[in-house]
């Protein structure tokens, strides 16, 4: 189920429709796999989980900025954060694209 919230809310950001906060997708160092893991992560069951410290997120367009596409994830480095932006950027976070970044 986890890996179908994901894939709707990402296919809702992508439409144009708001995403609730409780939907909205962060990057993190364990992601649902959709094809082949990102550089960095190794696949784990339905998930790639990072090992080296790395976070990802789901690619939606181009990557955010500080962040580098690999296979369908944008990847960023450990302290690196961005979520799927569903309107304005919450406080502290700035808009890159179609992700709020820290």
């Amino acid at each position: 189920m986890k890996t179908l919230t994901i894939v709707t809310a990402a296919a809702l950001a992508t439409s144009g429709l708001y995403v609730p906060a409780a939907f909205a997708q962060s990057s993190s160092s364990s992601v649902a796999k959709d094809g082949s893991c990102p550089s960095g992560f190794k696949a784990s069951g339905s998930s790639c989980k990072s090992s080296s410290g790395k976070v990802a997120i789901a690619k939606i367009g181009s990557c955010p900025t500080g962040f580098k596409a690999s296979s369908n994830y944008c990847v960023g480095d450990k302290g690196d954060y961005a979520e799927v932006k569903s309107g304005s950027c919450p406080g502290g976070l700035k808009a890159s694209g179609k992700y709020c970044v820290k």
